[in-house]
């Protein structure tokens, strides 16, 4: 059995796109475990629990990526971390064509009808762009964590005297008049509402309510501890 670690400074990738890259490499020949994440506390108690926190993990910033790879040979590791390479590299070569804005001011600018805004960054900057956000008259879904309780106290202090709706820091999953964001589910509108600081209770409940015949008017994530 061998084990490679790679360990990249100041690289940020969402949490969302991690777990997707995490599930396709643990599925590759010769992979018994594989670990694509960023280096949080959590994610730093997950590889100690798993037996492969070593020392330069334990030392990675908190906008570092991890790559854990643990195979059955150096030249298996090696073909899995190619593999997780090209998956971060991976353009789609669909048909689809999206217009991409640099900041928010200028998205906002060039869709004025929008009125919110799904924030996934890295924590240290995510109340910031929060607020920001907020300040444009946006409803706001933060799904980034690792936000001060003392900055999601003022973001919701802000958006309840704006008011504007503020879910997370932390929120995974909403049903905002029909649409699912993020880990939301596409179920049948109704008149039944929930609200959930748990996005895997609410994701569950929302589809039980389905699957007996009923119907969901809003899930609105609170994320975070307030």
């Amino acid at each position: 059995m061998s084990i490679r670690i790679v360990v990249k400074n100041n690289t940020w990738f969402d949490s969302v796109s991690l777990m997707s890259i995490s599930t396709k490499a643990n599925k590759l020949e010769g992979v018994e475990q594989a670990f694509v994440a960023m280096a949080t506390e959590m994610n730093k108690g997950v590889l100690e629990n798993l037996g492969l926190l070593t020392p330069e993990l334990e030392a990675a910033k908190n906008g570092d990526l991890m790559i854990v790879i643990k195979g059955a040979s150096d030249e298996a590791n090696e073909a899995t971390l190619q593999a997780i390479e090209a998956l971060f590299t991976h353009k789609d070569k669909g048909g689809r064509h999206e217009a991409r804005y640099a900041t928010l001011a200028s998205a906002k600018t060039h869709i004025p009808e929008s009125n919110l805004a799904v924030i996934s960054v890295n924590g240290l900057y995510a109340a910031r762009e929060a607020r920001q956000a907020l300040e444009n008259d946006l409803n706001v879904m933060l799904f980034s964590d690792n936000v001060s309780i003392e900055d999601e106290l003022a973001l919701k202090q802000l958006a309840h005297e704006k008011g504007l709706l503020m879910m997370g820091p932390d929120c995974g999953t909403a049903i905002i008049n029909g649409t699912a964001l993020c880990f939301g589910n596409a179920v049948r509108r109704g008149n039944i509402g929930i609200i959930g600081a748990s996005g895997t209770g609410s994701q569950e409940l929302s589809v039980r309510i389905h699957e007996f015949g009923g119907g969901i008017s809003q899930l609105i994530g609170t994320g975070g501890a307030i």
